[in-house]
């Protein structure tokens, strides 16, 4: 079937009876021309179904209705229903300020790369970048005045707008939580620890132990991935070289879920043998067995917050970084 042709400039007027020139101020916002021919070039419009081309839209206005989200990973994140929830979050808040999303999910290592070249035409208004491994090709769009809001605090001391959890707060909960139930050997398997989130839970982790007077051993602490494959790979061998280890935090609930797998393969029980907290509150954390000990961030309302700190920056707000609360929830777990 073909497609119907998109109607010109040329047949509203002939339609409405009046310039091209005429329709041209109608379609952008004019108040000055005559109520009588804007009536019939409105009328004219809705007759023939037209619809403004976005980019004719973008060079009268100087944009472009389109806001990226630019998630610093590969596709495998969406096995982990944190980054639907929180890029929803961000798009429920866009669509409400007649904005629209433009989903990015790549690596974000080059300046002067694919990403970088799209960004800096300015085929968006702005961008939200997620789980960021480095930020030299962020501060350089910044520099040259993209809008740029960032979900995590930044790796440097660059003046970027974030908004970011209470990372260090939730770690230092979860480990505290742990030893104070008394567990006397705790382990952590950390995220992604290039990224700032990352680094925050390990340090907060790390904290509560120098406040003991005390150093983790080496083998007490796991880099994984934020994946259920990661934590379960992870707690194998943490239960290998410290058999005697009775309880985890992991950084994400994903990753504390693979570690409950990996603690009853072993033969032993949680939370009677291995306590484990994760982090996040998500669904799973709700529906699995045992149900999940965890740290509660509002993942929802953090997406929120970055779209309106982006709203603010194109409404010409002075806008301030937002650190979000986070909340231990305890259940069957720990």
């Amino acid at each position: 079937m073909t497609a119907k042709p998109r109607p010109t400039y040329s047949a509203i007027a002939k339609s409405a009876g009046v310039s091209e020139a005429t329709v041209s101020r109608v379609l952008n916002g004019d108040s000055r021309v005559n109520p009588e021919r804007t009536a019939a070039v409105l009328k004219a419009v809705d007759q023939l179904g037209y619809r403004k081309n976005r980019a004719a839209t973008a060079l009268a206005s100087g944009r472009t209705g389109l806001i990226a989200v630019v998630i610093d990973d590969d596709l495998s994140i969406f096995d982990d229903p944190f980054w639907g929830t929180v890029t929803s979050g961000i798009s429920r808040v866009l669509m409400a300020n007649h904005l629209q999303t433009v989903l990015m999910v790549t690596a974000v290592n080059n300046v002067d790369g694919p990403v970088a070249h799209y960004l800096e035409s300015r085929e968006v208004d702005g961008a939200i970048f997620f789980q960021l491994h480095k930020d030299a090709m962020v501060r350089k769009l910044a520099k040259a005045g993209l809008p740029i809001v960032i979900t995590g605090s930044p790796h440097t001391d660059a003046d970027l707008i974030f908004v970011d959890t209470d990372n260090f707060g939730g770690g230092y909960a979860a480990t505290k939580q742990l030893l104070n139930r008394g567990c006397k050997k705790v382990a952590i398997i950390t995220g992604d620890i290039e990224t700032t989130a990352g680094h925050q839970r390990l340090d907060g982790y790390n904290q509560v132990y120098r406040e003991l007077g005390r150093v983790p051993a080496k083998s007490l602490i796991r880099h994984g991935d934020y994946s259920y494959e990661s934590g379960q790979v992870q707690m194998r061998h943490l239960l290998e070289e410290n058999p005697d280890v009775d309880g985890v935090f992991a950084c994400n609930d994903l990753m504390a879920l693979g570690a409950i797998a990996a603690i009853e393969e072993s033969g032993r029980t949680v939370p009677d043998d291995v306590a484990v907290i994760g982090f996040d509150d998500s669904i799973m954390s709700r529906t699995s067995r045992p149900q999940l000990s965890t740290v509660r961030q509002d993942i929802a309302a953090l997406g929120e917050a970055a779209a309106q700190l982006m709203i603010a920056q194109l409404n010409g707000e002075q806008v301030e970084s937002r650190i979000m609360p986070v909340e231990l929830v305890l259940r069957e777990s720990a």
